[in-house]
């Protein structure tokens, strides 16, 4: 009994032995009571007789690190110019940088080369195109393009093979204007070392559309038709006057085809054209 009452005071002895030396560290925000020699020092007068310096007064602030201020808002460059934007800047602003190339209030104007995938034939077409850019997200576009070259495709000539009679009704001619609609842009990672610069369109449009049909001992026919067109581009920009596009587009129109008994039947036609486009934009941008 009287072995755990000499443990149990030990114990309190040096649990408030330990208290106090935490608690000096823990408040001492000098960092300690001054040495031997630091306490002789204040306390010995001066050698020329004169009184020893006041002591300074004790200070309330709280001791906190003195940092450079220069050197740790150092941004970079582009941290700088986001801060400082202003509102015409902003709008350049589309993703993680701001936009390099811009299609605002600019003319663009292109040449088109692709096919048609028709239902007998498949066709090689030429045109040209004009937009203006009222902003980064709507345009107005003009196209026109001629079909140049048409070839049989494998259907036709099994159907020919065959000895069926077919009726083929090919693009002569196109042109008309669409809306185009910009929604997307951003900046692609080629091998770590190429960034291009794209952006995705949609567009709707109307269109004259011109066809000839013809087929085994009948007359060929022209037709003229008014057609729809929805068409997806995403467009890779190559420095700030110039890109390169991928067409692809929808037309869908009434047309008509020779009978092999005489007279024609009518039909909705739906052709697919897919068309690569060399564009430049005007007026220049430096």
């Amino acid at each position: 009994m009287k072995h755990s009452k000499l443990v149990a005071l030990t114990l309190a002895f040096f649990a408030f032995v330990s208290f106090q030396v935490f608690a000096d560290d823990l408040f001492d925000l000098d960092g300690g009571a001054a040495g031997p020699e630091e306490s002789a020092a204040e306390a010995a007068p001066a050698e020329d007789g004169e009184a020893p310096a006041a002591e300074a007064a004790p200070s309330d602030a709280p001791k906190t690190a003195q940092l450079d201020v220069n050197a740790s808002a150092a941004d970079s460059e582009s941290e700088q110019e986001l801060r400082d934007l202003n509102v015409e800047k902003k709008k350049q602003i589309k993703v993680v940088q701001k936009k390099d190339f811009m299609k605002d209030k600019r003319f663009e104007l292109g040449i088109d080369i692709g096919f048609a995938c028709g239902d007998w034939e498949d066709l090689l077409a030429v045109g040209i195109r004009a937009a203006y850019h009222f902003n980064e997200y709507i345009a107005l576009q003009a196209r026109f393009l001629y079909g140049a070259v048409s070839w049989e495709n494998e259907t036709l000539k099994q159907a020919k093979e065959a000895d069926a009679y077919v009726a083929k009704s090919n693009l002569m001619l196109m042109g008309g204007a669409s809306a185009v609609f910009t929604p997307f842009y951003g900046k692609l990672s080629v091998f770590g070392d190429i960034i291009p610069k794209y952006d995705l369109n949609a567009s709707v449009g109307v269109y004259y559309y011109r066809t000839v049909a013809e087929g085994e001992g009948v007359k060929t026919m022209k037709n003229n038709n008014v057609a729809f067109q929805v068409g997806f581009a995403p467009r890779i920009f190559l420095g700030k006057n110039a890109s390169l596009s991928l067409n692809f587009d929808w037309f869908i129109m009434k047309d008509k085809r020779p009978k092999q008994e005489g007279g024609s039947s009518a039909y909705l036609k739906s052709d697919f054209l897919f068309t690569i486009n060399a564009s430049m934009f005007l007026p220049f941008a430096k």
